[in-house]
């Protein structure tokens, strides 16, 4: 399958400020790939440099095998074949819902614009809003709008900025899927960049991991969170409880430490000082050895037990870190 993006050894620096540090990835056309970090770790920036709002200091960006962006040269936004959908809609607000998706569909007739805003509208479940304006709508009305308008020049490959963190967490679950269904029948690539972890997770093929603007691992959602190649990778998606072992960094996720397992398992003991009803589990706070503190996703009709316990982490659920910090 070819690329639709490629990113090679791409720098870029505000100021004496570097942001993004060398960073290399390839997204394939109908495959979507989440940069998933923390504010300020250059993700916004790569996205800013997909779309040729930005100059690369040094690298090269290629569309579709054809080189757009190098610190020679950039080709414009406009000339990309790229869509765009951010998390605060960017609906022209004097259009109506119809005219924004019209907006960029200068190429067709007036027919053809008609018939692709309207299928739009079925497709994101808007048919009957095509004469509302964006201040009448919802939240997520609004962004399946903004959905629609993005999809409409039939891109490529679409670029999108925490497109789902201003929605309620049941919408926003909503919109995650609808997006990728759309994403996937259309075959376009996509971009997503987010500080979520749920986002990523739920959304991506692969995930890269961003972190002072260097990516640290890209890799199957799976693999990224199973098999983290870094602590800072690993504490991404969540609390992390971090052990020694024969010289070795080694990282538990509290959801797979149990109170009961077997002789080959990884143990440890330590006192359960508080637990927290999590849904289905118990969030249990522990006090190890040493002053450590841990924490561990139980389950169970009743809360464990306050006191002494020792735990258990199937040696398949340890992250092995032979490097640390």
């Amino acid at each position: 399958m070819s690329e639709a993006l490629r990113f090679e050894n791409i720098s870029f620096s505000y100021d004496d400020d570097v942001v993004v540090n060398k960073v290399s990835f390839a997204i394939e056309h109908g495959e979507i790939v989440c940069l998933l970090g923390p504010s300020g770790c250059g993700k916004t920036t790569c996205l800013r440099l997909a779309a040729g709002m930005e100059q690369p200091d040094d690298g090269t960006i290629s569309l579709d095998g054809e080189e757009v962006s190098s610190r020679k040269a950039v080709a414009p936004p406009e000339t990309r074949q790229i869509g765009f959908l951010f998390q605060e809609f960017a609906l022209f607000p004097h259009l109506s819902v119809f005219d924004n998706i019209c907006f960029g569909l200068t190429a067709l007739s007036a027919e053809e614009q008609k018939a692709r805003a309207l299928e739009l509208l079925k497709q994101v479940g808007l048919t009957g809003y095509a004469e509302k304006f964006p201040n009448s709508l919802s939240g997520g009305e609004q962004q399946r709008a903004a959905l629609a308008r993005a999809l409409a020049p039939s891109p490529k490959l679409l670029l999108m900025d925490e497109p789902f963190s201003n929605l309620d967490p049941q919408l926003r679950d909503r919109m995650r899927d609808l997006t990728l269904r759309l994403l996937k029948q259309v075959g376009a690539a996509g971009l997503v960049v987010t500080h979520d972890a749920a986002d990523a997770l739920r959304m991506a093929d692969r995930i890269a991991v961003q972190v002072d603007g260097r990516v640290l691992q890209i890799d199957t959602p799976e693999n990224v969170y199973r098999q983290p190649a870094t602590p800072q990778v690993a504490t991404m998606f969540g609390a992390v409880n971090f052990f020694t072992r024969d010289g070795d960094r080694i990282g538990v996720r509290p959801a797979d430490v149990s109170l009961s397992g077997d002789a080959d398992d990884f143990s440890f003991s330590g006192e359960i000082t508080e637990t927290r009803l999590m849904g289905a589990d118990w969030l249990c706070l522990i006090k190890g050895e040493k002053g450590a503190h841990y924490e561990a996703l139980i389950g169970g009709d009743a809360a464990p037990q306050l006191g002494s316990h020792k735990f258990f982490v199937p040696q398949a659920r340890l992250m092995l870190f032979k490097d640390s910090y």
